[in-house]
C-alpha cells in the first residue's frame, strides 16, 4: 500500500515483490530464459497427447478382425456386396 500512496507505477511494484519474495509471486511466469519452457511445454504435451491419440484410434480401426476358433472369417461390407452382385448376375435377378 506505501507503493501505491507513493505513486509507484504497477512495473516497480511489482519488481519489489520479485525482490522480496521471488519470481514464484508471479501469477504467471516471464518470457525470458527457462520460464519459456512454462509458456510451451502445455502447447507441446497438449499436440503429443492428441497425436498419441490419433495413431492409437488408427490402430483400433485398423485392425484385422480376429477369426473365431474353427469358424468362418467374417466377410467385410465391401467383400460381401461383391458377392451380392455377382450372385445376382449369375441367377439372373
Amino acid at each position: 500500500m506505501a507503493a501505491v500512496t507513493r505513486g509507484d507505477n504497477d512495473d516497480l511494484i511489482q519488481q519489489a515483490f520479485v525482490q522480496e519474495f521471488g519470481p514464484t509471486v508471479l501469477a504467471a511466469p516471464t518470457t525470458s530464459g527457462f520460464d519459456r519452457a512454462a509458456w510451451v511445454f502445455p502447447f507441446v504435451a497438449f499436440a503429443l497427447g492428441v497425436t498419441a491419440v490419433v495413431f492409437v484410434i488408427r490402430a483400433w480401426k485398423n485392425r484385422p478382425t480376429p477369426v473365431p476358433a474353427g469358424g468362418v472369417a467374417p466377410i467385410k461390407a465391401a467383400d460381401l456386396e461383391k458377392y451380392r452382385d455377382q450372385a445376382g448376375e449369375e441367377t439372373d435377378l
